[in-house]
């Protein structure tokens, strides 16, 4: 039972990571989406998410959700000093683009992560009795 409980917690807490994430990067996505959006308004500043910041900070316990399907899902209620920065600089379309191209990419990379996992388990539940 020992080996099941600790092959779990491992799984379960690979799976937690991906999934906060994907939320933060799903944040991240709106983020820049929303400088874009306002790249031509006199006097706006670019913001950004301080993905690794919210991330680690999230991975310690605290709850950041966007929209919460699940009590460990993040909050966009940010503690102070997660929320998202003004960067200081007016809007570049173009840095912006490249960012939100990284951001998707990483997204990608975390959808395929977890889907990985996922067929993992798969195979171990149906290849494991055999």
């Amino acid at each position: 039972m020992e080996k099941v409980n600790s092959a779990r917690s491992l799984f379960d807490r690979t799976i937690e990571l991906v999934e906060r994430s994907l939320d933060v990067r799903t944040l991240r996505h709106k983020v820049l989406s929303n400088n874009i959006a306002n790249a031509e308004t006199p006097n706006y500043l670019s913001r950004e998410i301080p993905f690794q910041k919210i991330l680690e900070h999230s991975m310690g316990g605290a709850s950041v959700d966007l929209i919460r399907t699940h009590p460990i899902h993040l909050s966009a209620d940010f503690e102070p000093g997660l929320e998202t920065e003004t960067t200081q600089e007016e809007v570049n379309i173009d840095d912006e683009m490249a960012k939100l191209a990284e951001n998707n990419l990483m997204f990608q990379a975390g959808v395929q992560s977890l889907v990985k996992k996922l067929q993992a388990l798969r195979t171990a539940i149906l290849e494991g009795g055999q």
